[in-house]
């Protein structure tokens, strides 16, 4: 079971206090800890693409599959950089930031950014936000993404922190756009066929946090990082104490919040860079 912070958050120093406070807790100075900001402290912790769903997860990754191939088919027609068509990685992210649900779940090395997302939905006013605090090496141990290594009789875990082209990842999302079976004629199977099957099978139903394969002004303002979920389980309920925590944020408190995260530069043109919202923080700051 996550663990539930009992602070008040009152202003930006409580808040960077707590943070600081949660890191020290479970592995000091050198851990490494990612941040969401949710509006709503009662919204569920998992992918768009899974908001709404029950069934098993093979119907989720059929909605799924109607969604991407669609993206990929009429994305064709605009004049935008794209990806190769098999490279997933690129193509998710891609979705990722127009919009599209998906299996990824957004995270940002900065706790103000998170706190700046926790704080700035108007239509949230009245409801308690909360930051959600992840130590992503801890989650990829747990999940046993690798296998150990076996060196003079003694075994070593393996676990990293990916990037989303990185070979296990590109086999979680694998999916999300297409249906894998291993061949039933033993002749036409082929090496890279069996190897593929075995990862395949050992990461189902699993979720790994990774790095984003691509660096557009967005991703590196927000510092971005995601989750990948290769299943319609919810983080908070895998997670321990040591892994994930979650710091609420009274709605009384949002606006002075908002203000004092602008006046450290934390803004929408910053969280966005560009033009459109570049314009609607100029008329706002100009408002009468």
């Amino acid at each position: 079971m996550f663990y539930d912070s009992e602070v008040i958050v009152e202003n930006l120093g409580d808040f960077v206090r707590e943070i600081i406070r949660l890191k020290e807790l479970h592995e000091g100075r050198e851990c490494i800890q990612w941040y969401r900001g949710h509006a709503d402290k009662a919204w569920q912790l998992i992918p768009k693409v899974h908001r709404g769903f029950s069934g098993q997860d093979e119907e989720l990754f059929r909605k799924e599959r109607y969604l991407t191939n669609d993206f990929q088919a009429r994305a064709s027609v605009y004049n935008l950089r794209k990806p190769a068509l098999t490279e997933y990685a690129g193509w998710l992210t891609l979705m990722q930031h127009y919009g599209l649900p998906t299996r990824l779940l957004d995270w940002s090395r900065s706790p103000l950014v998170a706190l700046f997302f926790a704080v700035s939905d108007q239509n949230e006013d009245e409801k308690d936000a909360c930051i959600w605090v992840l130590t992503p090496g801890r989650l990829n141990a747990a999940e046993k993404l690798e296998k150990p290594s076996s060196i003079d009789g003694v075994e070593y875990e393996n676990s990293f922190l990916y990037n989303m082209a990185h070979r296990t990842i590109h086999t979680m999302i694998y999916t999300a756009f297409r249906r894998w079976e291993l061949s039933g004629n033993l002749e036409a199977r082929t090496p890279e066929d069996l190897k593929f099957d075995h990862r395949f099978k050992t990461l189902a139903g699993k979720i790994a946090a990774c790095y984003p394969t691509e660096a557009d002004s967005r991703v590196y303002n927000q510092f971005s990082t995601f989750t990948v979920h290769n299943a319609s389980k919810k983080l908070s309920d895998l997670c321990d104490a040591a892994t994930l925590s979650r710091v609420t944020i009274p709605h009384q408190k949002k606006k002075s919040l908002l203000y004092e995260l602008e006046v450290c530069g934390i803004t929408y043109s910053y969280i966005y860079p560009d033009l459109d919202h570049l314009a609607r923080e100029v008329r706002e700051n100009h408002q009468p």
